[in-house]
C-alpha cells in the first residue's frame, strides 16, 4: 500500500498595504518589506479556519508556523528515502 500525503499548507498575511499588497513591485525596499512580513507570520503560532464560523482559531500543541513548516519538510524527507530504497 502506497502512502499517500495530502496536506496543504497556506501561510496568509490579510493586512497587507500599500506596495506590498502588490505583485509587480519588486523594488530592494519592497522585497525587504515582504521578506519581514514572511518572517513575522513564520513567528506565529498555528491556526486554522473553525469551518462553522469563519474564523481563524489557534491550534494548540503545533506551535509556531515555522515548527510546523520543519516538521512537514522532515516528514517529506522520510518519504522520499521510503520510496528511494524500494
Amino acid at each position: 500500500m502506497q502512502l499517500i500525503w495530502a496536506m496543504i499548507w497556506h501561510l496568509q498575511e490579510d493586512n497587507l498595504e500599500g506596495d506590498t499588497s502588490s505583485v509587480d513591485i519588486a523594488t530592494d525596499e519592497n522585497m525587504k518589506a515582504l521578506e519581514d512580513i514572511g518572517r513575522k507570520l513564520l513567528s506565529e503560532k498555528v491556526s486554522r479556519v473553525d469551518l462553522e464560523t469563519g474564523i481563524f482559531q489557534e491550534v494548540e500543541g503545533e506551535g509556531t508556523n515555522s515548527e510546523a513548516l520543519t516538521r512537514f519538510a522532515s516528514l517529506l524527507s522520510e518519504e522520499r528515502k521510503r520510496r528511494r530504497s524500494k
